[in-house]
């Protein structure tokens, strides 16, 4: 088994999605925050919030009586809905929040590592143990980084536009893995 398994890498990036993250560091560019602070920051907690999920999930399923295939299907419902809010561009409330804590936690979690992240998580760290997927995380967690410092230095001159669309592009991926999530779970239940 590699340790490094890259279409879960890709998997993973889709799903952390940085790019939902974007109008919230907007909103903290417009309001004269440090943003590459703020980007940082919440990388770094949500990253943390992935590992400890990594580490404890898979115990959750003996310590609640769940079958993984259950959660499998449960996993790919929340992921369905996620994607299908992406592809149709639906956009959560956000609060015109000035504090910088406030923002990393926020974007950490639930933009980053919301519930779906969670659920996709949990299972895969299941399936193939917590060390495997934590060294995948780690890499997707790289990537998250790397856009999010990017961002922070062409802050003023990213279109709006485009990140709609990436995200809806994006969105599509999300869906498609959710179908994959569903099929296997119930299959494995039948």
């Amino acid at each position: 088994m590699n340790l490094f398994d890259y279409a879960l890498i890709v998997q993973l990036f889709i799903l952390i999605n940085p790019l939902s993250s974007f109008p919230v560091l907007l909103s903290a560019y417009k309001s004269k925050m440090n943003v590459k602070k703020i980007a940082v920051s919440a990388v770094i907690v949500a990253f943390i919030v992935a590992v400890i999920i990594a580490i404890v999930g898979p115990s959750l399923f003996n310590l609640f009586k769940i079958s993984i295939d259950s959660f499998r299907v449960a996993g790919g419902v929340v992921l369905l809905l996620l994607g299908l809010d992406k592809i149709r561009a639906k956009q959560d409330d956000k609060k015109n929040i000035k504090e910088t804590d406030a923002l990393v936690s926020i974007i950490a979690t639930p933009l980053l590592t919301g519930p779906s992240t969670i659920a996709f998580i949990t299972l895969k760290a299941y399936e193939i143990g917590s060390f495997s997927m934590i060294s995948n995380i780690f890499v997707a967690f790289i990537f998250v980084a790397i856009i999010f410092i990017f961002f922070s230095f062409t802050i003023a001159k990213i279109n709006v536009k485009v990140i709609d669309i990436t995200s809806r592009v994006l969105g599509l991926f999300l869906t498609a893995v959710a179908i994959e999530m569903i099929a296997k779970g119930i299959h494995e239940l039948i």
